[in-house]
């Protein structure tokens, strides 16, 4: 009863932190509503500046490896290398 194969700890925190961000943004959202109907709601406000900066916080913590698409390699592959590309190697 180990952990699931790929399971990620860090991944989770990421995702709360994604959900939080969402949360926090539609809070903001029906901040901005109650606003315009004139009758503002400033727990709403208070909340979504929390859990946006929770967010961020937990977003901050783990960097996801964004691997690059192997889309256009035939195209870089192709292209001519600049000369201050070469002089770096």
């Amino acid at each position: 009863m180990g952990e699931p194969q790929g399971y990620d700890p860090k991944e989770i925190i990421y995702r709360l932190g994604t959900f939080f961000l969402l949360v926090g943004i539609g809070l903001f959202v029906f901040f901005l509503i109650s606003e315009s109907v004139g009758t503002p709601t400033f727990s709403y406000f208070c909340w979504s500046m929390i859990l946006i900066t929770l967010a961020f916080m937990f977003r901050a913590r783990y960097k996801r490896s964004i691997q690059p698409s192997e889309r256009f390699s035939i195209l870089k592959k192709l292209m001519p290398k600049s000369k201050e590309d070469k002089g770096k190697k």
